[in-house]
């Protein structure tokens, strides 16, 4: 996914009304921080509440392949895989229920986080600086008195018709930064073999 200069606040408006079957007018990409969240009688929201509860409502993240985990509605801790579109010109994330596209409540949706001290899957960069961004974990440390763990990254490149390969590049980011992706069996062998060299060396230096 090229980089692009978008914001990582969120994209849909608190303010509106949310029934299932209009929800794609509902969800737009101009939104009011300061708005209330739908149902709510606790007045404005701060943003950077809205910003957490809606993070995947970010143009960076425009058809990546999340799984999520969906509580509302018919749904109770449903996990599915979600794509977030952009449908009339606003985003949306939708997931196919028997091959017909559904668009979930967003107050529902929280991203499936990876396993901080072992994750062969592929994983995006949902927030921050590097949203957008595929990874693939190499390694953790702890900080904050062994509380929380911070894990070491590889970039990947992703192109369609093209096998993954390194970027070179590597980050530090806590697991709340980061989605797990859907793949299929065979790009998930390729992919965690591509950075088992990187994994090797990792634990190598903190064997030392």
């Amino acid at each position: 996914m090229p980089e692009q200069s978008f914001s990582s606040s969120p994209s849909w408006d608190p303010s509106s009304r949310t029934p299932i079957r209009d929800l794609e007018d509902d969800l737009d990409i101009g939104h009011n921080p300061q708005s209330t969240l739908a149902g709510s009688s606790h007045g404005p929201v701060p943003q950077d509440q809205v910003a957490i509860q809606y993070n995947l409502l970010d143009p960076r993240l425009l058809n990546a392949r999340l799984k999520v985990i969906v509580n509302g509605g018919t749904f109770d801790g449903k996990g599915v895989v979600a794509t977030i579109e952009s449908v009339k010109g606003r985003l949306s994330i939708r997931y196919e229920s028997y091959k017909k596209p559904t668009t979930l409540n967003p107050e529902w949706v929280t991203p499936e986080y990876p396993n901080s001290t072992r994750s062969n899957g592929l994983l995006f960069v949902i927030k921050g600086d590097h949203c957008g961004k595929y990874v693939r974990w190499i390694h953790h440390r702890y900080e904050g008195g062994g509380e929380v763990a911070i894990l070491n990254l590889a970039v990947v490149k992703r192109a369609v018709g093209s096998a993954e390969s390194l970027t070179g590049e590597q980050l530090e980011l806590d697991k709340f930064h980061l989605c797990v992706c859907d793949e299929s069996k065979e790009d998930r062998r390729l992919g965690s073999s591509l950075v088992d060299g990187l994994r090797l060396e990792a634990r190598k230096t903190w064997a030392k």
